[in-house]
């Protein structure tokens, strides 16, 4: 793999962690009357590592086919848009995945763009 989708990779995931735990850890400094049971920032911190890889992986996993073939990006941009409609729309990550990487794979492959 190239370094420089190494490298996006990690400041992807950083910049997400960040903003992602950065808000909560203040919340949570704010909020004095809470009880004190334990570190209550290495449970943010730890809720905030999942969404912050996924993210990351998905950048590093999308990355190398838009620049491989660039004119392939609407089938990427088709499979995001069925992935997300279909889970707000019923909440079931795996129907949503599924159908998005048939209609990528649909799109990808007879679309002539």
């Amino acid at each position: 793999m190239d370094l420089q989708i190494i490298l996006v990779g990690i400041l992807v995931g950083i910049a997400n962690f960040a903003s992602r735990f950065g808000p909560l850890y203040v919340i949570q400094k704010t909020h004095k009357n809470t009880q004190k049971r334990g570190a209550t920032w290495l449970r943010i911190a730890l809720s905030s590592i999942g969404i912050a890889a996924i993210s990351s992986m998905l950048i590093v996993a999308t990355l190398p086919p838009l620049i491989e073939a660039p004119n392939k990006s609407l089938a990427m941009l088709v499979g995001f848009i069925v992935l997300t409609g279909l889970y707000f729309k019923f909440k079931r990550i795996v129907l949503a995945t599924l159908t998005a990487a048939l209609a990528y794979g649909l799109v990808y492959t007879y679309l002539p763009v």
